[in-house]
């Protein structure tokens, strides 16, 4: 029987150095444990248990694999910042996936995995260094050289990360337009309080106007998708899928939905928010992402707040990713049936 690795301080935590390692006293024999990840030239990282019977059912497939890449992909950042010089920034699609934002899954795949049947390497962590003759070298690395007028560093997760509006302008290249228009909506989105009470600006990760000083900051790759994407972001949109459901009822010739809109009783009693609405028409449309599934405490949020509207005389259109993917075709239909129901006319 294989004898179990001799177990790591914890101090270490999940990412770190060899040197880190030899400090806290672990030996090169250990360090060159096969149990053991080696990232980067230098580094190790433990390995992930997955326990498949914890694995939540209601999650798709597409989800899951998105959730973990963007897991791996902060761990090797943690791993790489181990060994790299203080002036090195993450950019570009690690950047994005550090400030949490709403990275495709084509993309995230070819951070890691590359495109095998195109025979396409893994893009690697994208690092980048300011003002420099060189770029970053090494494996598993996607170096970049940037001018400082161009990226505002800050500190994520205790890495040196470009910003979120520098970022935005940074994937030009990489993405689609409402892919940008879906990250830019994810930049500046204010998030909810607790109690439901309105944050303000500076509770957003950045803001229409520093998407629009990035976009002019200096040369960028692709700044036509830039100027395209840029007056089409909105404050108020929470997720990919309501900027796609806006975006396509738009193109449809249908009104422009409010966002994130307080719903409130006749009496002035609060009884909600609701992610996409048209007041003239006292329509709410709702886009139930998974957590409204899982999530038995806002499943029972969502039934009072629903039987609420009812109660006022408010129409609730709920939608979910069936009808926003692949196609947005069923929640155009959804909503223009209701509008004109309501009394819109085109």
């Amino acid at each position: 029987m294989a004898r179990r690795p001799r177990p790591l301080p914890d101090a270490l935590g999940d990412a770190f150095s060899v040197e880190q390692a030899r400090v806290a006293g672990v030996s090169s024999g250990r360090l060159r444990g096969s149990d053991l990840l080696r990232p980067f030239r230098g580094t190790r990282m433990r390995p992930i248990c997955v326990d498949d019977d914890t694995s939540d059912d209601d999650v798709s497939p597409m989800m899951r694999e998105a959730n973990a890449l963007q897991a791996e992909i902060g761990r090797r950042a943690q791993a790489l910042a181990t060994v790299a010089p203080p002036a090195w920034v993450f950019t570009h699609a690690t950047a994005a996936v550090l400030w949490g934002l709403p990275m495709p899954l084509h993309l995230l795949r070819l951070v890691l995995d590359g495109e095998p049947r195109a025979a396409i390497p893994p893009r690697g962590l994208d690092i980048a260094t300011l003002d420099a003759r060189r770029a970053p070298r090494g494996s598993g690395m996607c170096g970049h050289q940037l001018k400082s007028t161009m990226v505002s560093v800050r500190s994520r997760h205790g890495l040196r990360v470009a910003d979120p509006a520098g970022v935005w302008a940074q994937l030009a290249p990489l993405l689609t337009i409402d892919e940008l228009i879906a990250i830019g909506d994810a930049i500046v989105h204010i998030p909810r309080r607790r109690g439901m009470k309105r944050g303000t600006s500076r509770d957003a990760l950045g803001t229409p106007a520093e998407l629009a000083a990035a976009l002019v900051a200096g040369r960028r790759e692709g700044i036509g998708k830039l100027r395209e994407a840029l007056p089409r972001i909105r404050v108020g949109s929470a997720s990919p899928g309501e900027t796609r459901i806006r975006l396509a009822v738009v193109r449809a010739g249908l009104p422009e939905p409010d966002l994130d809109v307080d719903v409130v009783a006749a009496d002035g009693t609060p009884i909600g928010y609701t992610e996409l609405a048209y007041p003239r028409w006292r329509l709410l449309v709702e886009y139930e992402g998974d957590h409204h599934r899982v999530s038995r405490a806002q499943w029972n949020r969502d039934i009072e707040k629903h039987a609420a509207c009812a109660a006022e005389g408010l129409t609730v259109i709920r939608l979910t990713s069936a009808h926003a993917y692949p196609s947005t075709g069923p929640a155009v239909r959804r909503i223009r049936d209701a509008l004109q129901r309501a009394g819109w006319h085109p």
